[in-house]
């Protein structure tokens, strides 16, 4: 009796390590078979601005790498939050994420209380992929060239000046804001969906300031058709150390364009660590760094823990300046 009792023990015990390793292996398989079909980056601004710029480029290089399609969604407008629930409807599989600077992922539940979702509780950074200076440009038509004298024209002329932004909630909004607070302007909001609509707006004299990538506006300075006049950094930008940088006079001031990829809390940690394999791949190659370089682009990955706590003290410092500064979804 006994050696049946132990015969059918054993054979329990072999049958149950069989059934582990072929569900082990099938979690393996699960993970190394990522990814299986289209990845999709939702981007919560139009055409041509920094984080559609990014995106595409990612697209193009993590699509040869993982041997999938990876395609770009422009969803602009509302501050971020149209794209936003595009990404929270979505399934959490790894195959749609949200691609946005982090300033305006910070910032979209405090635009609006009717979102669907909550990025603190919703999302989780996957990894920061790029940074970029916002610089200050002013018409042609200001009487000013430099900081100094655009301040002062401001204060001459109270409530005559426009400035454009990329949307409430930007970071070309919240730079000007914190400006225009600052330096105790009174100045006129207009916002747009993304800098290939503000930029035009500065040149065709829509409006006198905006904030936008170095790439958007060298070539109307080089046409006389705009001036800039700053960084928004606290040093100059590699891009153009001749622009003064703002933050070296205004304790602070800092609105850097970070981008970075964001997903659904629930996406597998196979697939973030997949990802952040292959961007770091990507970002050990000098070619592809330097090919960012022209857009006014730094190519730099951060792990998800890096990138977190970045979010994190970002949307406490941005919070703070949307109190102040009262912005809410018009």
């Amino acid at each position: 009796m006994k050696k049946f009792q132990t015969t059918i023990i054993l054979k329990w015990a072999f049958n149950a390590l069989i059934s582990f390793s072929f569900l082990n292996s099938v979690t393996s398989f699960a993970a190394d078979a990522y990814p299986n079909q289209t990845i999709k980056f939702v981007v919560p601004y139009s055409p041509g601005g920094l984080p559609d710029t990014v995106a595409r480029q990612l697209s193009v290089l993590l699509g040869e790498r993982l041997g999938q399609p990876v395609i770009v969604d422009n969803k602009p407008g509302a501050g971020g939050i149209i794209a936003g629930q595009v990404v929270k409807s979505s399934p959490a599989d790894g195959y749609t994420f949200l691609v946005t600077d982090t300033i305006s992922y910070n910032t979209s539940h405090l635009l609006s209380s009717n979102t669907s979702y909550d990025p603190r509780k919703d999302f989780k950074p996957i990894a920061i992929v790029a940074k970029a200076p916002n610089f200050l440009a002013i018409s042609s038509n200001v009487p000013a060239n430099n900081f100094t004298e655009f301040s002062t024209y401001i204060k001459e002329h109270p409530g005559a000046v426009n400035y454009g932004s990329s949307g409430i909630g930007s970071p070309h909004h919240l730079a000007m804001e914190a400006l225009r607070i600052s330096q105790s302007w009174d100045i006129n909001h207009i916002p747009y969906k993304g800098s290939s609509q503000s930029v035009p707006a500065l040149v065709g004299g829509q409006v006198q300031a905006v904030f936008a990538a170095y790439p958007s506006l060298v070539g109307f300075e080089k046409n006389g058709k705009v001036k800039i006049i700053g960084a928004a950094s606290v040093k100059p930008s590699k891009l153009a150390p001749e622009i003064p940088a703002l933050g070296a006079n205004i304790p602070g001031y800092e609105y850097v364009h970070t981008i970075a990829i964001f997903g659904l809390l629930g996406v597998p940690s196979s697939v973030t660590a997949k990802l952040n394999q292959e961007l770091k791949a990507l970002a050990a190659q000098q070619k592809v760094v330097d090919n960012f370089k022209p857009m006014g682009i730094e190519f730099e990955i951060s792990g998800p823990e890096e990138s977190t706590k970045w979010v994190k003290d970002e949307s406490d410092r941005i919070s703070k300046l949307m109190q102040e500064a009262k912005i809410k979804m018009q």
